[in-house]
C-alpha cells in the first residue's frame, strides 16, 4: 500500500510518527496524522486551512497520550465546578507556577508498554483511515494516494468509529465527511 502513496503522503505519515515521538506517546493516532496534514502545500493542507483547521487547532484538540483534550464544558468540568472546582483557576495557578504550558508537557519517558522494536505503532483507529484512505483513491479512480485521500480516510474513520477519539476531535474542529469530500473534489477539479 505505501508505495502507492505521493512523496507528500509519505511525508505526512513520518510526520505523524514524529509528532508521537516528540509528544511521548505510545501510538500514532488518527489525530497525529491530521496534524501532520496541516503542514506543507498539499491539498489536504489547503481543504484544512480553508475550514480554520492549522496545527495549533488541532494541537488544542490533541489531549495526553494522543487523545483529545476534554472540552472546556464537558460534562466532568460541569461536574467539577458543581462541586466548587473551577479547572481554569487550577491551570492559572499551575501555569503561574510551572511556567505556561506546563500541563502539555511530556513525560521524560514514553507512556504505554515497552516496545522492544523502538517503533511507534498505529492504533486500530489510524490504521482504519489508512485502510479508508485508498478506498477513497479507489472512489476517485486515482492510481495514487495523496494528502486528500488520507484526509478523507481519517473522516470515513471517524464515522465508522461513532464513540472514538478522532470523531470528538474532528466535532470539535468542525470537520465532516460530505462538506470536506465537496471541497476536495472542488481543489482537485482546478488543479487538472
Amino acid at each position: 500500500m505505501l508505495e502507492r502513496f505521493t512523496d507528500e503522503a509519505r511525508q505526512v505519515v513520518i510526520a505523524a510518527k514524529a509528532k508521537a515521538a516528540e509528544r511521548g506517546d505510545a501510538h500514532v493516532g488518527g489525530l497525529h496524522l491530521l496534524s501532520a496534514l496541516t503542514t506543507g502545500d498539499s491539498v489536504a493542507t489547503r481543504v484544512l486551512a480553508d475550514r480554520g483547521v492549522d496545527s495549533a487547532a488541532v494541537d488544542r484538540a490533541l489531549g495526553p497520550g494522543g487523545t483529545p483534550a476534554p472540552e472546556p464544558d464537558s460534562a466532568d468540568a460541569a461536574a467539577l465546578r458543581a462541586i466548587g472546582i473551577d479547572l481554569d483557576e487550577i491551570k492559572r495557578k499551575v501555569e503561574e507556577s510551572f511556567g505556561e504550558g506546563a500541563l502539555r508537557r511530556v513525560p521524560l519517558t514514553p507512556r504505554g508498554p515497552l516496545n522492544w522494536t523502538g517503533r511507534i505503532r498505529f492504533t486500530d483507529e489510524a490504521k482504519l483511515a489508512l485502510v479508508e484512505s485508498v478506498k477513497e483513491s479507489r472512489a476517485f479512480r486515482h492510481n495514487h494516494i495523496g494528502t486528500e485521500h488520507l484526509l478523507l480516510g481519517l473522516l470515513r474513520a471517524a464515522q465508522t468509529r461513532p464513540h472514538g477519539d478522532l470523531r470528538g476531535a474532528l466535532n470539535q474542529l468542525r470537520l465532516d465527511y460530505p462538506s470536506t469530500k465537496d471541497a476536495v473534489i472542488a481543489l482537485v477539479a482546478t488543479r487538472r
